[in-house]
């Protein structure tokens, strides 16, 4: 795959904004004090450099991990963005089928959607060797946008104590998209998590270069 180097990255592919029907997920409080710091995040990072773009034309994981602390919570996450050999539509539809979340979330052993009922709910399960976490997050779409914003569903049981973002595809050139990442969670201080609490950090920054290994994938051959 070749691309131009005088091509850059489209400014919506830059950085992911939360906006929209993310209020739809009805954030606390103390949830609106973080999602402000990830949207601080966002706008910082809305340039990429020249050795960014040149990496993601190449194929590769662009990541700007990021370590937070609010209101003494210890906030992991950050953006990464991937180029996928594969239309915008293509890629959207993937990403906003939880059938295939086992395919390209990390360490995923079981996805279950609880209530298809805007926002979703959706069951996650991860696996890492003989250590496991689940949580249930609430999903909204936006097809016209070809984002999926995400946030953790406090009503019910979790490994982990809180997570938001957004995931968004970005046309580029003619049969490519790029996919963004903009995430942060506060793990807490569980037994499981301080076994695995930088895996998962580096876990959850990898779901572009997951779902970009899926989805080409299943592209046909000749």
């Amino acid at each position: 795959m070749e691309l131009s180097a005088q091509r850059s990255v489209p400014a919506r592919a830059r950085a992911p904004l939360f906006g929209g029907g993310w209020q739809a997920l009805r954030l606390s409080a103390a949830a609106l004090l973080a999602l402000s710091a990830s949207v601080a995040l966002a706008s910082e990072a809305r340039e990429l450099s020249s050795e960014e773009q040149a990496e993601l034309r190449a194929g590769k994981l662009v990541v700007r991990a990021e370590l937070r602390t609010l209101r003494g919570a210890q906030l992991r996450g950050g953006m990464a963005w991937q180029l996928i050999a594969a239309s915008p539509d293509v890629v959207y539809r993937t990403l906003t089928d939880e059938r295939s979340y086992v395919k390209y979330l990390p360490s995923a052993e079981h996805v279950q959607l609880i209530s298809a009922t805007p926002p979703q709910t959706v069951f996650i399960q991860h696996r890492l060797g003989f250590v496991r976490g689940s949580y249930y997050v609430r999903t909204v779409h936006d097809a016209r946008a070809r984002t999926l914003r995400f946030r953790m569903d406090h009503s019910r049981p979790s490994s982990i104590r809180d997570a938001w973002g957004e995931l968004r595809v970005s046309p580029y050139g003619k049969s490519q998209c790029i996919v963004s990442l903009a995430i942060m969670a506060d793990l807490g201080e569980g037994l499981w998590i301080g076994l695995v609490r930088d895996d998962v950090h580096t876990w959850m920054l990898r779901v572009p270069a997951l779902l970009k290994r899926y989805v080409e994938a299943q592209a046909p051959r000749g």
